[in-house]
């Protein structure tokens, strides 16, 4: 039996035998007149700033608790989505939503690694003291990512570490939300790595041991450039000290918030190498992970479209690209094909200084 199949066994017995995840009697919560089992620990509907009409999902969404008073936020225009891959919880979060009669909330069997929800279909992200149970948290964070729209947003409590995990991990340690828990350097890590930006985790953190979390993530809003972006990807290069040269011949991408363009990249394909060029993101967006987030959603781009192999010249982001994967190489090994990109030739052409880097992308 694998952890997902402990996992599920346990809380199935759980909420069969009123029983918590840590303790002899389950909590409850109210909404309305109905008590409803709780398994968290935390309230994410409290910091998710839900609004009227959008559409939220419950990761884990247990007895329904999470995704009751997430339904009373986005009004009877909004919809909420709660997936839980066990029947026990279902069977009670169904009858729960019927109880109270709403309408706008319903409840999917699913994994959370591989959702059944549709792509960029969701506004909001909950999530409560169920990441941490996950044996492929990137698969889970990924799979969030995938369905929020452009601009959405994760608000989720969970179980981190302050301090090393324990040396033997037991499927009582894991099913109670401690063994399965990670630093806030390693949850971060993976919401970096999937492209989230705007990250934050509040707490009061222990010395060592494990602690709840409210942990704030957006996915920011990246779409291709059109000609109207010209003007607005021109000032942010210009500020930034960055040639302009040549991005006639380049594919940009722009992130974009509240109708303003914040941040750039682009790429110049020469076979199945890319150049990246032009990233940079407005002084007043800076410090809250854009750069990383373009980059991500650029070689993603790069990589579902069959490229292999991806190249930079930079005097600004060194130190991002290497944290990226990317390694030095002399500007003498780089490809021949790329001295036909204005970044290597001409008067607009990148400075002596600018330092070259590569990295694979398949």
């Amino acid at each position: 039996m694998d952890v997902r199949e402990r996992v599920q066994n346990y809380y199935g017995r759980r909420i069969t035998q009123n029983q918590g995840c840590c303790a002899s009697k389950g909590e409850t919560g109210r909404v309305g007149t109905l008590e409803v089992p709780t398994y968290g620990c935390g309230t994410p509907t409290r910091f998710a700033d839900l609004q009227p009409e959008e559409t939220v999902l419950d990761l884990g969404s247990g007895a329904g608790l999470d995704c009751f008073r997430a339904a009373q936020a986005v009004g009877e225009t909004g919809y909420v989505i709660g997936v839980d891959m066990t029947p026990e919880m279902l069977k009670r979060a169904r009858a729960g939503a019927a109880q109270l009669g709403l309408l706008n909330v319903e409840f999917r069997e699913g994994y959370i690694e591989a959702l059944p929800v549709e792509p960029g279909s969701v506004d909001a992200i909950l999530s409560n003291c169920v990441v941490n149970l996950s044996t492929d948290k990137t698969a889970v964070l990924r799979e969030a990512y995938r369905v929020l729209r452009a601009g959405g947003r994760l608000a989720i409590s969970d179980m981190v570490r302050v301090g090393d995990a324990p040396a033997r991990v037991t499927d009582e340690g894991w099913c109670a939300c401690e063994d399965g828990a990670e630093t806030v350097a390693q949850y971060q890590a993976r919401l970096q790595e999937v492209g989230f930006a705007g990250i934050s985790f509040t707490g009061n953190a222990p010395e060592n041991g494990t602690y709840s979390a409210q942990i704030r993530a957006t996915k920011p809003a990246i779409r291709e450039a059109s000609p109207a972006d010209r003007q607005a990807i021109e000032a942010l290069l210009e500020g930034a000290d960055l040639p302009t040269d040549g991005l006639g011949a380049t594919e940009l991408l722009v992130l974009e918030e509240n109708g303003t363009v914040m941040g750039v990249v682009g790429f110049e394909p020469y076979g199945e190498a890319a150049l990246l060029r032009s990233l940079v993101v407005a002084p007043k967006g800076r410090g809250g992970g854009l750069a990383w987030a373009l980059l991500v959603r650029a070689l993603t781009v790069l990589r579902a479209r069959g490229f292999t192999v991806a190249y930079v010249l930079t005097t600004t982001v060194p130190e991002l690209l290497l944290k990226h994967g990317f390694t030095e190489l002399s500007r003498d090994a780089l490809p021949e094909a790329l001295g036909a990109s204005a970044q290597l030739r001409g008067a607009g052409a990148c400075p002596a200084s600018a330092r070259a880097f590569t990295k694979q992308i398949v």
